[in-house]
């Protein structure tokens, strides 16, 4: 079941990154808007604000709140949590698509994201309790996103609420503590290095166009910059926290099987 969804994923890669695009460039845009004064002060200055984002870590959202004086509080929060909110969003995405095209359904990366919209409000709820937790127990930066990685999946995938979502997610990585200290560490260096690379030729386009400076006139230009290695981040990252979910529920609960029995169940029924 895992090994047909991982096939169907290389086929279907323009489906996750336009989920991506469309969920990470309004972000971006908001935020090369919020955070324009503290871009307008030269690339050279704040090239770490384009790298920032992904790692959600206190260590550098300190860095942030000791960098980026010019545009307030307010605006660093909402650059620390506007894309890990887009995150969270494509995860949940990602984990209809990953657990439809295992079942032999051909659902469109649009649809899913529509099915994940209308359940906003509980997402939010989900990404709220996550990082309530995770600040709280100081550990949100290793065990934190080790337990709580296939939460928004498995939310998506089971028709969860917040906290439901939450306590599977613990419930299951505890069953198969030892592959995921494998599996989700590799998974996202792998997702952070073949982002920071995609984000590494934006930052150079950027320079390039801009003369090394970001002004009012290159908001857009920043935004698709900045935007750039979330594009191919994201969906990399959320597709394997949705396959290792997806693994998880057929490793500890047998999901394949039960599927099986659900087919000839329904097989029987129309004979």
């Amino acid at each position: 079941m895992v090994d047909r969804a991982t096939l169907v994923v290389r086929t279907r890669a323009a489906d996750l990154l336009t989920v991506s695009a469309v969920v990470q460039l309004p972000i971006w845009l908001v935020l090369a808007v919020v955070l324009r004064d503290d871009w307008a002060s030269g690339l050279a200055d704040n090239t770490g604000v384009f790298w920032l984002a992904i790692f959600p870590d206190p260590l550098t959202l300190g860095y942030l709140f000791d960098e980026a004086t010019a545009s307030g509080p307010a605006a660093v929060l909402a650059a620390r949590a506007l894309p890990s909110m887009g995150l969270a969003v494509i995860g949940a995405t990602c984990g209809h698509l990953v657990h439809d095209w295992a079942l032999g359904a051909p659902t469109r990366g649009l649809d899913a994201l529509a099915r994940v919209l209308r359940r906003g409000h509980s997402l939010l709820g989900l990404w709220l309790i996550v990082h309530a937790i995770e600040v709280l127990t100081c550990v949100g930066v290793f065990v934190g996103f080790l337990l709580f990685a296939a939460a928004s999946p498995l939310w998506a995938i089971e028709g969860l609420g917040p906290w439901s979502a939450i306590v599977r997610s613990w419930r299951l990585s505890v069953r198969r503590l030892g592959p995921l200290l494998v599996s989700v560490p590799v998974a996202t260096f792998v997702s952070a290095l073949v982002g920071g690379a995609v984000g590494g030729v934006g930052l150079s386009l950027l320079t390039a166009m801009t003369n090394g400076w970001v002004d009012v006139g290159g908001t857009a230009a920043t935004a698709m910059a900045a935007a750039l290695p979330h594009l191919v981040l994201d969906p990399l990252l959320a597709v394997s926290m949705a396959l290792i979910a997806l693994d998880l529920k057929v490793q500890v609960e047998g999901y394949d099987l039960e599927i099986e029995l659900r087919d000839v169940a329904a097989q029987d029924a129309d004979v």
